[in-house]
């Protein structure tokens, strides 16, 4: 998981802000609970996203919370949802399958002290890995493929951002429909799936093309505009481009999801489709603009 996809606070009311608060926390907790105290670290905020869009899909009843501890911080008061449904247990199998498909991604193409760290942490992974893969092996099929396609498409060094995208969109995809009952809320939730997987793929590539064309890794931007010094970062027309891509992705999930009739979570979804995924887009390209200014 990338962490990509959360709101932008400055935009949320603080009543919407308190109940994403208590998403996470309940999430943080029931991952806890099913795998083991440490898997609390492998939380992201694209795992709360699943919970707030399978809640959405379904509207079932409002969400109840109480007021808690954090166990990592017990002078932190949180709020935990006391009506909680399977959306958080299949949020937690996700959270832990992606996270050991990530490890083995660093191991094969991270660098020395990613590597390191990967082959630290694979053994508790694997064992946890198996447990969600037990609980949801539709989950970690769809996930297992997409990792498998995107390797072919990787080495073959893909040109086609669309292309290389594709696999982590429809795996997103698969995974967000799965309990889905209504054929008609599976439609749309694929679609916004499908874009926000396909977002977040482009995203983390245009987050690493800097790193990857150092050390060579694959980056679909690098092949598309023929990348071949850092320098060319400097290239406005570029960064253009790229965010071009990146909005007209963003923007279809956000014109998808309002054909969706559910309420629950409603405004924090609008939140993070609207203006969180733009405001993420913009960190990434201060993070360039900074680097070209220190030059």
């Amino acid at each position: 998981m990338f962490g990509y996809v959360k709101v932008c606070k400055a935009e949320l009311r603080v009543r919407e802000y308190e109940e994403y608060k208590a998403v996470y926390c309940t999430l943080c907790r029931v991952l806890g609970e099913e795998y083991g105290l440490a898997a609390r670290g492998l939380l992201s905020y694209d795992a709360c996203f699943y919970v707030l869009l399978q809640d959405c899909a379904e509207s079932g009843e409002n969400p109840e919370y109480k007021a808690g501890r954090c166990r990592f911080n017990p002078l932190k008061k949180c709020n935990y949802q006391t009506n909680c449904g399977e959306s958080y247990r299949a949020a937690a199998a996700l959270t832990v399958l992606m996270s050991y498909q990530k490890v083995r991604d660093n191991i094969a193409d991270g660098k020395a002290l990613k590597r390191i760290a990967a082959y630290m942490v694979s053994p508790y992974l694997r064992g946890k890995y198996k447990k969600a893969k037990t609980r949801y092996p539709q989950f970690a099929e769809a996930v297992e493929q997409a990792m498998t396609a995107q390797s072919v498409l990787e080495k073959e060094g893909c040109v086609s951002t669309d292309r290389a995208a594709d696999p982590s969109a429809r795996a997103l995809a698969a995974v967000c429909t799965a309990f889905i009952q209504s054929e008609t809320q599976k439609r749309i939730i694929e679609r916004v799936a499908y874009c926000v997987g396909r977002f977040v793929y482009l995203l983390d590539a245009y987050d690493d093309l800097e790193d990857d064309l150092k050390s060579g890794n694959y980056n679909p931007f690098v092949t598309k505009y023929d990348i071949r010094d850092v320098a060319e970062l400097r290239d406005t027309a570029l960064h253009e481009n790229i965010l071009r891509a990146l909005h007209m992705t963003a923007n279809e999930a956000a014109v998808s999801f309002h054909l969706l009739s559910g309420e629950v979570h409603r405004g924090i979804l609008e939140n993070i489709l609207q203006d969180g995924l733009e405001s993420v887009c913009m960190t990434v390209r201060k993070k360039y603009e900074e680097v070209n200014e220190s030059v």
